[in-house]
């Protein structure tokens, strides 16, 4: 049976970690949470990875920041900025002026704030990569399999580092060109065909990808939203592409780790 613990790891020591771990692991994936934290559905995908034999480590990212970046706060500044595009959620005043129009309140715009600032971004992109290196330290293999945020942050981690064997991400931001160029390990994306704000940056991603001669597998799943792998969220959920979508998954954690 698998075993579960909850750690920390950081340089600090301060960043909470859910791991699951089988009793001989061939190599470790590091679970990067959704945009609501880690919950309870990333436990269980952890639980899923160490079925496969793989130890699994979800850091939370949102350590920092626990009383306020909850999943209703959060649910509440996504409706707020819901009109901007990407680069505009990561402009202060933009933010502030689209929680004002919309009437909403000061946890409202505390919450947005942090989500989508830049520096913040950044910290938690940081934590990433430490975990990644740590699970690098004690498992010797190590790949990345990340969720909404997660996935960019997984995509992120892959251009900040080259000890990762693959990366997984579903439905993550895609990078710029200058981190597509320095991602060295084989890449799966996955992507809902109603994402409209992510998948506008898919074909840039997939045109660097090709012309720098990247590892890349991808795969886009019709009459799916944002969030459809996600069974605790009954209004995205489609099981037939999850169940799908988790066969690909395990096809190509197995596979690169067992060709690399």
């Amino acid at each position: 049976m698998p075993k579960t613990d909850t750690g920390r790891v950081s340089a600090a020591a301060e960043i909470p970690i859910f791991a699951v771990t089988p009793r001989k692991p061939s190599a470790c994936i590091v679970v990067i949470h959704e945009v609501w934290g880690l919950v309870p559905h990333i436990s269980d995908v952890c639980r899923r990875v160490s079925k496969l034999g793989f130890a699994a480590l979800a850091p939370d990212l949102y350590w920092r920041h626990k009383k306020l970046l909850t999943p209703d706060n959060i649910q509440n500044a996504m409706q707020g900025v819901w009109d901007l595009s990407l680069d505009e959620r990561r402009d202060a005043l933009k933010v502030k002026t689209a929680i004002a129009k919309k009437g909403l309140g000061k946890t409202v715009l505390e919450t947005a704030s942090i989500l989508y600032n830049p520096q913040f971004r950044d910290e938690i992109l940081a934590d990433t990569t430490l975990c990644v290196e740590r699970a690098r330290s004690a498992y010797g293999r190590v790949a990345v399999l990340g969720f909404c945020l997660g996935g960019g942050l997984s995509l992120g981690v892959a251009a900040n580092s080259n000890h990762l064997r693959s990366v997984v991400a579903f439905y993550g931001e895609p990078p710029n060109r200058e981190n597509v160029a320095r991602i060295s390990c084989p890449m799966l994306t996955i992507y809902a065909g109603q994402d409209e704000i992510i998948n506008a940056r898919v074909p840039a991603f997939v045109k660097d990808a090709m012309d720098s001669g990247k590892d890349l597998t991808l795969k886009t799943y019709p009459r799916t939203r944002h969030g459809f792998f996600n069974d605790t969220r009954t209004d995205l959920y489609k099981e037939k592409e999850a169940n799908d979508a988790w066969e690909l998954t395990r096809w190509f954690l197995e596979n690169t780790f067992v060709r690399r």
